[in-house]
C-alpha cells in the first residue's frame, strides 16, 4: 500500500490539488509512465513471487504472545523508548553535520543504529493503551512520549521520528481492531494539520542554520515560527524562497513552481530525470549499485567510505545535482533500477529486490492483526518503499540484523519469564 503511494498516488494526488496535468515538469512523460508502469509491475510480481514461498514462522507467534502480554508491555515500554531517545539523542550530538554541498569530516552515525527502540516503546505503550483504555496512566505515559519525540525531531532537525511515533500509534490501534472515535480524531487531525502548517516548514527553514545544532534548534524552531506570527502562509512562503536558492533541487520538482517538500510522493520525476539522460550519458551499471552495501559489511581499513549514496551518485551521474554535492535525493526503486542496468534492470532488479523485502519482513513480522510486534516492524520498515536497489540491500546488512537482535533479546526476555512462573508444589508435605 505505502509503495502504492509513493509511485502513483501520491503523485495523482498532488498533481490534483496543485492544479496542474500530471504530464508537466516531465521532460519524457509517456517514456517515464513505461518505466514506471514496467517498475512497478516487477514489484507487484516481487510480491507475489513473495507470497508463493511465504512460511509461518515459530518466531514471530512468540514475539506476538510477548507484546500481547500486558504486563511484560507495562515492563518493557517505558526503558525501551528511553534507550532508544537516549541514542537519537547521541546520534544529534556526535553526527556529521551538513553544510553547504556536503557534510563536515568526521563526527559519527552509529548511534543511528539502534533508532529502532524509540518506535518499539511508543509501539508497546500504545499496546497498552489499545488493550486498557480506561487506564488514563497508560495514556499520560504514551503523551509524555509525544512531547519527548516532538524535542528530539526539532533537535535532530528531521522529520522521520515523529512521523515514525505516530505510524507506530496508529498501526497498533488499527491491528487491535479499534474504532475511530470522534473525540480521538478530532484532537489528532488538529495536532497533525499543526505540525503539517507550523513545524514542518520551520524545520526546513532551521536546516539552513549551520551553526544551530542539537538542541539549540529546539530554540530556533521555536523563534522561526514565533518570528513569522505563526502564519502557516509566511513559513511556507520562506520555505519556498530557500528552496530556489538550490536551483536544481527547485526546478526539478514535480510541482514546480511549488514546493511542498513531497518529491517523496512523486516517484515518477526521478524516473523522468534518468530516462531523458540515458542517450547521452548511458547506464551507470552495477558497480555503484553494490558500493553502499559494501560499505556497511566492510570496515573502514578494507574500503574507502564516502558519506554520498547510490542516490548522490545517480544525481550527479544525470546531473540533476551538482557533482559532489551530498544531498541524499530520493530516487526509488525504479529510477535506480534504470540507471544501474538500462530496461532489464527495471524487469528484472525490483522483482528480486521485492521478493527478498517481502519474505524477510514476512517471516520477521507475522500475521498483524493484534500484533504489537508486527506494527513495529511495519514502522522500522516503512521508510523502504521509498528507497533505492542498493540502499534496499544496505538496510539488510546493518538495519535487519538489529532486528533480529531485537527479536532474540525479546525472544529471551519472554522465556525467562515463562521459566520464573513455573512453581514445584509439594503434594501431601512430601519433598519432590
Amino acid at each position: 500500500m505505502i509503495m502504492t503511494v509513493y509511485f502513483g498516488t501520491g503523485a495523482l494526488m498532488i498533481k490534483t490539488m496543485a492544479g496542474q496535468p500530471v504530464h508537466t515538469n516531465l521532460h519524457v512523460p509517456e517514456l517515464s509512465a513505461g518505466y514506471l508502469l514496467l517498475g512497478f509491475s516487477s514489484i507487484s510480481i516481487g510480491y507475489m513471487m513473495s507470497r508463493m514461498v511465504r512460511r509461518s514462522s515459530r518466531m514471530t507467534g512468540e514475539l506476538r504472545a510477548i507484546t500481547s502480554h500486558s504486563p511484560d508491555l507495562a515492563r518493557l515500554a517505558v526503558p525501551t523508548f528511553l534507550l532508544g531517545s537516549a541514542f537519537l539523542f547521541l546520534q544529534t550530538q556526535f553526527r556529521p553535520i551538513a553544510v553547504a554541498g556536503g557534510f563536515e569530516a568526521g563526527g559519527f552515525g552509529g548511534f543511528g543504529t539502534f533508532y529502532p527502540l524509540l518506535p518499539l516503546g511508543a509501539a508497546m505503550q500504545a499496546g497498552l493503551v489499545a488493550r486498557h483504555p480506561r487506564q488514563q496512566r497508560h495514556l499520560a505515559v504514551l503523551a509524555a512520549m509525544a512531547v519527548i519525540v516532538l524535542a528530539l525531531t526539532l533537535a535532530d532537525n528531521t522529520k522521520r521520528t515523529l512521523f515514525d511515533f505516530l505510524l507506530a500509534i496508529t498501526l497498533v490501534f488499527l491491528v487491535h481492531g479499534k474504532r475511530l472515535r470522534l473525540r480521538w480524531i478530532v484532537p489528532a487531525v488538529a495536532g497533525v494539520v499543526l505540525l503539517l502548517a507550523l513545524v514542518m516548514p520551520a524545520i526546513q527553514i532551521v536546516r539552513t542554520m549551520a551553526d544551530v545544532r542539537s538542541t539549540g534548534r529546539i530554540t530556533a524552531t521555536w523563534q522561526v515560527m514565533r518570528d513569522a506570527g505563526f502564519d502557516p502562509a509566511r513559513l511556507t512562503a520562506e520555505a519556498d524562497r530557500i528552496a530556489q536558492g538550490h536551483q536544481l533541487v527547485w526546478r526539478d520538482s514535480y510541482i514546480y513552481p511549488l514546493a511542498w517538500n513531497t518529491e517523496r510522493f512523486t516517484m515518477i520525476q526521478p524516473i523522468d530525470l534518468v530516462a531523458r539522460g540515458l542517450t547521452e550519458r548511458g547506464t551507470m551499471g552495477g558497480a555503484d549499485l553494490w558500493r553502499d552495501p559494501a560499505e556497511t559489511l566492510l570496515p573502514g581499513f578494507l574500503m574507502n567510505k564516502s558519506l554520498a549514496n547510490a542516490p548522490d551518485r545517480i544525481a550527479w551521474h544525470y546531473g540533476f545535482r551538482a557533482n559532489g554535492s551530498i544531498a541524499r535525493p530520493v530516487v526509488g526503486l525504479v529510477a535506480s533500477s534504470l540507471a544501474a542496468f538500462g530496461l532489464a534492470g527495471v524487469l528484472l532488479l525490483p522483482v528480486l529486490v521485492s521478493t527478498l523485502t517481502f519474505v524477510a519482513l514476512d517471516l520477521l513480522g507475522g500475521r498483524l492483526a493484534g500484533n504489537v510486534w508486527g506494527a513495529f516492524v511495519l514502522t522500522a520498515t516503512a521508510h523502504l518503499a521509498e528507497k533505492e536497489a542498493s540502499t534496499m540491500l544496505s538496510f539488510f546488512c546493518r538495519g535487519f540484523p538489529f532486528l533480529l537482535l531485537v527479536a532474540a533479546l525479546l525472544l529471551l526476555i519472554g522465556r525467562t519469564r515463562r521459566a520464573r512462573t513455573v512453581q514445584v508444589i509439594p503434594v501431601n508435605g512430601m519433598s519432590l
